[in-house]
């Protein structure tokens, strides 16, 4: 049972950059460092797990599943209010534009539900293996989240969405528990999994993330973000 703690340990961590988003004083910033240090992340993400992921289960089939997240995404475009805007110089204090960060909140949650879900059966299973080599991917995994954290957070309505983020948090223990319960799920599940989740996560990237840090490029808060990011993803390759 200890292999399942691990999961909903890195789970937790997004509910850890909830609570520090929350306890600081200078919320504007923060958000412009965790939309940086997010994009970053996300690059990283795609580039060092998902894509070498997908490769190595080697099924060309699962590049249509890419284009069915993506075209997800885009329905869920469609479903959650999203509030268009043009930037302005400190215009975080407009509705639209905060309007515009709940959009991008909530569909980076959706989006990292499933990829949580799929390191949730990662992670088990490589703690039955080796505990230590489960304990060290459990802090890479959780590196990730914390900066998550941090822009989930940024979505105002704190009402409206626990009970997404309750399930964001436990979306690696379940993922932890379909292996425990039923074993090593089918290569090509797992990768229609993963697939779907690239291609939300790179509508994510591309057309939210990247047009919020272009905006505030010459901010110093997003070259910390930046840095920040480069540092988490030094830090997870090192360990």
């Amino acid at each position: 049972m200890f292999q399942l703690l691990l999961p909903l340990v890195s789970g937790l961590f997004f509910l850890i950059g909830i609570f520090v988003y929350r306890l600081v004083k200078h919320k504007k910033e923060l958000t412009i460092v965790s939309m940086a240090c997010a994009m970053v992340v996300i690059t990283g993400l795609i580039v060092g797990d998902l894509i070498p992921h997908l490769l190595e289960i080697n099924n060309y089939l699962l590049i249509i599943f890419v284009f069915v997240g993506l075209l997800f995404i885009l329905l869920l475009d469609k479903l959650i209010p999203h509030h268009h805007h043009e930037h302005h110089e400190n215009d975080e204090e407009t509705h639209d534009h905060q309007e515009h960060i709940k959009h991008i909140s909530i569909i980076t949650i959706m989006a990292l539900l499933l990829h949580n879900f799929v390191e949730g059966m990662g992670l088990y299973g490589v703690a039955m293996d080796n505990y230590k080599s489960g304990i060290l991917m459990c802090i890479g995994i959780s590196l990730h989240n914390l900066p998550f954290g941090f822009q989930i957070a940024s979505y105002n309505e704190k009402s409206s969405n626990k009970l997404l983020i309750a399930l964001l948090v436990l979306s690696g223990l379940l993922g932890g528990l379909t292996i425990y319960l039923f074993g090593n799920v089918n290569h090509f599940v797992e990768g229609i999994i993963i697939a779907i989740t690239l291609g939300m996560i790179m509508h994510i990237l591309v057309f939210e993330l990247f047009n919020e840090v272009w905006t505030n490029i010459k901010k110093k808060e997003t070259y910390c973000g930046i840095i920040i990011g480069i540092l988490i993803l030094i830090i997870i390759n090192i360990i």
